[in-house]
């Protein structure tokens, strides 16, 4: 994934603390305690997802036992941190700053409906396994993990700013920003959906077990008049069913088809992409929603393997309106992760990774809007904040002073964007309650492409006084994600010490998980 490392400026110092803020910080101790995230390197971001019954419908998905897996493969290559952290020089402060500008940031958490990261953690920790930290992305698990914001009138996107200051830093202060959309409209548009299923050797067992799974559950939400083609792929292509017209839910025909699935020889991906993105472009249809659903375990060992030339069909494809979704069904030891999350980050759809037949149903059937549908196309999101703050820590996937740095992404209805971060003042004798943030979305509508655009302006007094809503329960996830980076006994504890203390009696479904998969990980200390 693309990511920015462009930076408005690098502090130098921070100059010593020589006067109290008169912000009313008393807001932030109303809350829960506050839990400061630790840096760390991840998979293509830093910003989690959702799972439990909070907003939108979302049900929380513990899943099955897991499957049996088979001998694990090499861990991926480590990559770049993705978590910026700003260096910092303790000699001069805010000297050199120009203060007739303010500090504006464009951010990106990758599309609202990805969120393979944390499901493939919960496999592997299941299994008493550390997931590699390669492979976390921070912003899927705020994805995947949703919190619990109101949803915005039928057709519009609402901003949810929210700020914290840091009783340990001063200078410090944990932003948090939701974009939510509207939840689903019933009926919904028609639909033309393009199953692309891998049945090549590596599937037999689990794999192929959780690809009948997906395709059984998203079968139980089509409706009548919805277009239906399966293509299978391994050594060779098969179309098995082009142009169906769906009967409903459970078409017998569809089911047929998914039951005589069967698994053998080589992978080859990028053939099989093509032969699936030319029969969903042969019967596209512009006032439909158009989706490919790729249904693998992400390998490919035969033919095209490189996984940027594979996703060019995706990325081409997306110009014409027709978004992939990745569903990726392990077994956790030998998920490839790297060329199913390239894949869907160029076709702009969602990725989920399905741990056991449940998750199949709580994804593509429970969650069936959010993951097949979109309702807000090529956000873009911006923050123009004080000239002395700068972004000190970003969870998400890509940040920049240029807005040309950083690639709009896609926002599925019953489902929010958010945006985790620590603001880091290069003074705090200057932040004043006065002083003006404001936060803007700009998208486009799915099936018009008509230009949109929402705007929130308040001050840092006002954030820092309000009753924070979705900021306690995030900055939990996030510090259970970036745990999962750098593990240590350490960070693992203080995790699982703030899931507690958010939650004491382990009441949000979502809290309860994180706490049990905390436990779980080898570090974590015994008892």
């Amino acid at each position: 994934m693309k990511r920015s490392s462009s930076l408005p400026f690098v502090f130098s110092a921070l100059c010593a603390w020589s006067c109290g803020l008169g912000l009313g910080l008393a807001a932030c101790a109303a809350d829960s305690a506050p839990v400061e995230p630790t840096a760390g390197n991840g998979g293509s971001g830093g910003q989690p997802g959702s799972g439990a019954s909070d907003s939108g419908g979302n049900t929380n998905s513990a899943g099955a036992g897991p499957d049996e897996p088979p001998t694990p493969p090499p861990p991926p290559p480590p990559h770049p941190d993705d978590t910026l952290v700003l260096s910092v020089d303790s000699t001069f402060g805010c000297v050199g700053l120009d203060q007739s500008k303010p500090a504006t940031f464009f951010v990106s958490a990758d599309d609202s409906n990805s969120m393979a990261s944390p499901v493939h953690a919960r496999d592997l920790l299941r299994l008493g396994m550390e997931p590699f930290p390669s492979e976390i992305r921070t912003h899927e698990f705020l994805n995947y993990y949703q919190i619990l914001y109101p949803a915005a009138p039928p057709g519009q996107l609402t901003l949810f700013p929210e700020l914290e200051a840091d009783k340990e830093a001063p200078e410090q202060l944990y932003f948090q920003v939701a974009l939510r959309s509207f939840n689903a409209i019933q009926p919904r548009k028609p639909m033309n959906i393009t199953f692309l299923v891998d049945t090549s050797g590596s599937m037999q067992g689990p794999g192929l077990t959780r690809a009948k799974a997906a395709v059984s559950a998203i079968a139980s939400q089509l409706a009548a008049g919805d277009l239906v083609g399966i293509v299978t792929w391994g050594s060779a292509n098969n179309v098995l069913l082009a142009d169906h017209v769906a009967t409903g839910p459970n078409d017998p025909a569809i089911l047929a088809v998914v039951d005589a699935l069967t698994a053998s020889g080589g992978t080859d991906l990028a053939s099989g992409l093509h032969a699936g993105y030319d029969l969903a472009q042969k019967h596209y249809a512009p006032g439909r929603l158009n989706r490919v659903v790729l249904i693998s375990d992400g390998g490919a060992t035969v033919g095209v393997t490189d996984a940027d030339r594979i996703a060019m069909a995706a990325e081409d494809a997306d110009k014409e309106g027709i978004y992939l979704l990745g569903v990726a069904t392990g077994p956790a030891l030998t998920h490839n992760d790297t060329i199913m999350d390239t894949l869907t980050d160029k076709g702009r759809g969602a990725y989920v990774y399905l741990d056991s037949v449940e998750e199949a149903t709580n994804m593509l059937a429970n969650r069936f809007d959010e993951t097949m549908d979109v309702a807000a196309r090529s956000v873009s999101v911006e923050f123009t904040l004080p000239w002395y703050f700068d972004i000190h820590k970003f969870y998400g996937e890509q940040y920049a002073t240029d807005k040309t740095d950083v690639e709009p992404q896609h926002l599925a209805p019953n489902d929010a964007m958010i945006f985790s971060q620590v603001l880091k003042a290069c003074d705090p004798a200057v932040i004043n309650p006065m002083d003006p943030v404001t936060i803007r979305a700009v998208w486009t509508t799915p099936i018009t492409y008509a230009k949109q655009t929402t705007e929130v302006t308040t001050t840092i007094g006002e954030l820092l006084d309000a009753q924070k809503k979705g900021l306690p329960k995030g900055k939990v996830i996030v510090m259970y994600a970036e745990a999962l980076k750098r593990p240590s006994k350490k960070s693992l504890t203080e995790a699982h010490d703030a899931a507690l203390a958010y939650d004491p009696e382990l009441a949000d479904p979502v809290i309860a998980e994180i706490a049990s998969l905390i436990e779980k990980h080898p570090q974590f200390p015994a008892p």
